[in-house]
């Protein structure tokens, strides 16, 4: 081993003033060859320890063992070396001088992204933007992307975002930003295309999904300010449906949902409509206290990983739980990650009817590692979570209990809709038309959201089939 040492080391005092000038941080390296010898030791001590007092079948397991892990030592000692080699190839004969951190950083992203769409690493200046978004507010056009299958992909546009507005869709491939082309590109390296200032534009060559003509969308950045909750009504003052819609997960969704409920329970609501269509997820905290608020009892979400810390179980507790109005839950294939932990809950505990298309498929948990000394950060996959009826829906999705699909051209008079609405103003009622005795400045086309409609003939169903009982008993 220390001829192997030796010899990297008499490599790297070759005489060029770039190789001597980097030494010191390479030697960073074999400070990290330096700690694996100490573990792989460490880990073979036992091994020799038990042999002593056994029998020789045992003793021969036993050095078979050793010899295992000695070739396995090797063949990492081979890797890391061969590392070492194309990182000093890098600084000696690369066009332009490149430093040893710019190296590293893009042999961490490239770790990483080899795992799936969610693993990252974020450096000083991401892992700041990244704290600014769990905050609900940053300067882009407002879409989530993944790659997914090599292709730049949007999991969902962010209601009310320029993306939205613009005509971005859910499942939309981005195949050029700007002209460029995104063949290969990172998360890190699209997300800093479509950020910028505000005001400025980009312009996106997408493919709709189920559509083979690529079109150019135009869009302006903007500040994104993500309310959690973007409507709340009484949407049939007879059966006293309430309307309620959730843009996402964040620190402050529990708390602007109670409210949200309590103002339409004091007007008289007695069964409601939650639309998580095209919510992208958020935090999953936040998607165990929503659900826990509709059921008293029960598992809301497991999760499980490699480590044992990874395996959890979230349970509901009855303190504070809601009434047990009946409930429809609006899903479709924006619907993604805590979306799908709160829709899975309902589902399996029967306690909400899931109405729409099925969901996105992210099951996956990411855990934010501190690196550097918490100057940066790996967002890595570290479990996956299951449904109460122990379902992993990764890459699967959710199917609602009552289908209510949408053809292309459908799904985009929606994202119209929904972009041009103000679920907010009283004189426009949940399909964008005027409220019966009340003007708008200027009069809407009547819009019939055919999923919400679905939705209000069942909880009528049910309110009639309850009279109906309580009378006839």
């Amino acid at each position: 081993m220390k001829k192997g040492f030796s010899f990297m080391l008499r490599d790297f005092k070759e005489d060029s003033k770039q190789v001597r000038n980097s030494r010191q941080r390479l030697s960073v390296m074999v400070n990290l060859f330096q700690h694996l010898t100490c573990f792989l030791f460490i880990f073979l001590i036992p091994v020799g320890a038990i042999s002593s007092g056994q029998d020789n079948s045992i003793e021969k397991l036993q050095i078979e063992s050793k010899e295992n892990i000695n070739k396995a030592t090797k063949s990492i000692y081979a890797e890391f070396e061969e590392f070492i080699k194309v990182v000093k190839e890098l600084q000696d004969k690369y066009v332009d001088e490149i430093k040893l951190n710019t190296i590293l950083t893009n042999a961490y992203r490239g770790m990483l992204s080899g795992l799936d769409p969610y693993s990252q690493y974020f450096g000083p200046e991401e892992l700041e933007s990244l704290k600014i978004e769990t905050e609900g507010e940053f300067e882009g056009i407002g879409i989530e992307v993944i790659i997914k299958d090599g292709l730049l992909t949007v999991i969902t546009p962010i209601l009310g975002s320029p993306a939205f507005k613009a005509g971005i869709l859910v499942g939309d491939r981005i195949i050029k930003i700007d002209g460029e082309y995104t063949e290969n590109i990172s998360i890190q390296d699209a997300v800093k295309k479509l950020r910028g200032k505000i005001g400025t534009k980009v312009t996106l060559t997408v493919v709709h999904e189920g559509d083979t003509a690529p079109v150019d969308i135009t869009i302006e950045r903007a500040k994104i300010h993500v309310n959690s909750i973007r409507g709340a009504k009484i949407i049939d003052d007879n059966y006293k449906i309430g309307y309620l819609s959730i843009a996402n997960f964040q620190e402050n969704t529990v708390a602007d949902m109670d409210n949200a409920i309590q103002g339409l329970l004091k007007k008289g609501m007695k069964c409601l409509i939650l639309d998580l269509r095209f919510n992208p997820g958020g935090l999953l905290n936040i998607a165990v206290d929503m659900a826990d608020k509709f059921l008293d009892r029960g598992v809301i979400v497991s999760t499980k990983g490699r480590e044992t810390s990874q395996n959890y179980i979230y349970r509901a507790r009855k303190q504070g739980t809601y009434s047990n109005f009946p409930l429809v839950v609006l899903v479709n294939n924006g619907s993604a990650s805590a979306s799908e932990i709160f829709a899975g809950a309902m589902k399996d505990h029967k306690r909400g009817i899931l109405l729409g298309i099925k969901t996105f498929g992210k099951g996956s948990v990411q855990s934010l590692i501190p690196v550097g000394d918490g100057k940066a950060a790996l967002k890595l996959t570290t479990a996956r979570y299951y449904t109460p009826s122990g379902v992993c829906i990764h890459e699967k999705g959710i199917e609602p209990d009552i289908s209510v699909s949408l053809t292309f051209a459908e799904m985009k008079a929606l994202n119209e809709h929904l972009s041009m609405s103000n679920l907010d103003n009283k004189n426009v009622d949940v399909n964008g038309g005027a409220l019966k005795g009340t003007s708008t400045a200027k009069e809407k086309q009547k819009y019939v959201d055919i999923q919400v409609e679905r939705a209000v003939d069942i909880l009528k169903g049910i309110e009639v089939y309850a009279k109906h009982k309580s009378t006839s008993q």
